[in-house]
């Protein structure tokens, strides 16, 4: 910026050279100018703007201070404006390249990046031996830093730092060329970081799904041993039921045996009776044998250890089902 003033004081410096009479210039237009050497950029604007309006301060130099005052006051709008006005109406003017230079910043500060591309590649074509060569080169790569486009601002970058290293935006251009490479850094530990957050969660996925399988593994192999010792269970039972039906069968057998020995003993004489005796002695034994045989028979069912091992192993199954998945 301090570039652009000191170029636009020369400039200025020209026209004051002239030989002008007393009278070239009008009230608005030394004031405006006078305010342009204070930095006032507002009064600056608003004498040449009224010097511009009449016939006698509508000329090269006024407009073209307007201009630089517009850009200095951020007003890009207005600067373009009275730019392509200027190059209409005194395109032949030595002002001319300077103008189509301010042409070019105004441009990119409205986010027209692509023609002032064009307007400011014109300008280096047509001055090479300018001394805004090497800014023109300079805004040229911040609109291509704009539009992202580092490969192509960057490679303006280091042509301004290697041919124009004592130039003002030399210093400019080392801040944007490591800005680019910050920012390719940058990228990389982005597409680095995406590439390990995708490992991670594919490495999350696999373990959860591994999880998920053991438990249901898990839970299908209790499910199982409880349903083979259910089975072993109710086949138990069915040996008990057959055993106490053999016990009634038994019980019954022994019941008629006492029945048909009384009544036999009734029938027989003194005689018999000894023989009635002894059969009796007989019978009683076998009864008490068949008997001592139910007994023992139903006992063993009642206590058989496997049994009840078995049904303590369902209980355990069922109680360790109840408290793992207890929503089921």
């Amino acid at each position: 910026m301090k570039k652009f003033l000191a170029v636009t004081l020369a400039v200025f410096s020209l026209f004051l050279c002239l030989p002008l009479s007393a009278g070239s210039y009008t009230s608005d237009q030394q004031q405006g100018f006078d305010a342009y050497r204070k930095n006032d950029w507002t009064s600056a604007m608003f004498f040449l703007r009224k010097a511009g309006s009449s016939s006698t301060g509508y000329d090269p130099e006024t407009l073209y201070m307007l201009v630089m005052s517009e850009m200095y006051a951020n007003e890009y709008k207005s600067a373009l404006s009275d730019a392509n006005l200027f190059l209409q109406k005194f395109g032949s003017s030595r002002y001319a390249p300077y103008m189509y230079f301010q042409k070019g910043r105004a441009l990119h500060f409205l986010g027209n990046n692509e023609d002032a591309v064009l307007v400011l590649s014109d300008f280096c074509h047509q001055n090479p031996k300018s001394e805004l060569y090497a800014s023109a080169l300079y805004w040229i790569a911040e609109c291509f830093y704009n539009e992202y486009n580092f490969d192509y601002a960057r490679s303006l970058y280091e042509r301004v730092v290697q041919d124009f290293p004592a130039d003002a935006k030399a210093t400019d251009s080392r801040y944007r060329i490591e800005m680019i490479a910050q920012r390719e850094r940058e990228e990389k530990l982005v597409y680095l970081l995406k590439v390990t957050g995708e490992e991670n969660l594919a490495a999350r996925e696999d373990y959860e799904r591994q999880i998920k399988l053991y438990q249901t593994e898990d839970k299908m192999g209790l499910r199982k041993s409880l349903s083979d010792a259910e089975a072993r269970i109710a086949e138990l039972e069915s040996l008990l039921s057959a055993e106490k039906s053999n016990s009634a069968m038994l019980e019954s057998q022994k019941n008629e045996a006492l029945k048909a020995a009384m009544n036999s003993n009734k029938a027989a004489g003194s005689t018999a009776s000894a023989s009635a005796a002894a059969a009796p002695g007989q019978t009683q034994v076998q009864n008490s044998t068949a008997q001592t045989a139910v007994t023992n028979t139903d006992s063993k069912v009642r206590t058989d250890p496997e049994v009840e091992a078995l049904k303590r192993k369902a209980r355990h199954l069922q109680y360790l089902l109840d408290e793992r998945y207890p929503s089921e």
